[in-house]
């Protein structure tokens, strides 16, 4: 009789201890399900010589980048399919809260202004307020003549600029007070739109 009421003990004791288990696993898979649901990020992913960025908006991703990066191949599956599976990330067609015109960009509330080729500023009494100013294709710039008409949260250089043109512009951000990122150096650059 002891050793059946002990053997009794040990299995109410197994099952409190699965079902406990079963319990904490179905609160992380919940939790994860609902982060999931809420993600909106910006990438800038670190593709050498390429501009790659993902807009991602639950679990789907919008890509805006050189086209070669949009065919199957190494530099997607090296560079860019690590990160959207690791996201849970589908491809989408668009996302009713993207908006895009010429260079800029609005994604969940942060505009975006992507400049790739070489342009000209004018001083505005009215600055563009932007949170991502994304450099990429070595255009001709000055940092100064760009934030004579657009103030940025931050300067992104992208992994498409010459690392001798990065040092350049992180110089006149550093003497104009900006903030800066290069993906080339420092990786990846993700922003939470959330």
């Amino acid at each position: 009789i002891a050793l059946c009421s002990w053997m009794l003990y040990k299995n109410k004791m197994m099952f409190r201890l699965g079902l406990a288990s079963l319990l904490a696993f179905t609160m992380l898979h919940a939790y994860a399900k609902f982060r999931l649901l809420r993600q909106q990020k910006i990438i800038v992913y670190n593709v050498p010589q390429h501009m790659a960025v993902d807009f991602i908006f639950k679990d789907q991703h919008y890509f805006v980048g050189d086209s070669i990066l949009q065919v199957d191949g190494v530099l997607q599956n090296f560079h860019l399919k690590p990160a959207r599976v690791a996201l849970q990330l589908n491809p989408a067609g668009a996302f009713s809260n993207l908006i895009h015109n010429g260079m800029y960009w609005q994604f969940a509330g942060k505009k975006c202004l992507f400049i790739d080729s070489t342009i000209k500023f004018y001083p505005l009494a009215q600055k563009l307020n932007v949170d991502i100013l994304l450099i990429s294709k070595n255009p001709k710039i000055s940092i100064a003549d760009i934030t004579a008409a657009v103030n940025p949260g931050i300067v992104i250089f992208d992994g498409s600029n010459s690392l001798w043109k990065i040092g350049n512009w992180k110089k006149e951000c550093e003497q104009l007070l900006l903030r800066c990122h290069s993906v080339a150096e420092e990786g990846a650059f993700i922003l939470e739109a959330e």
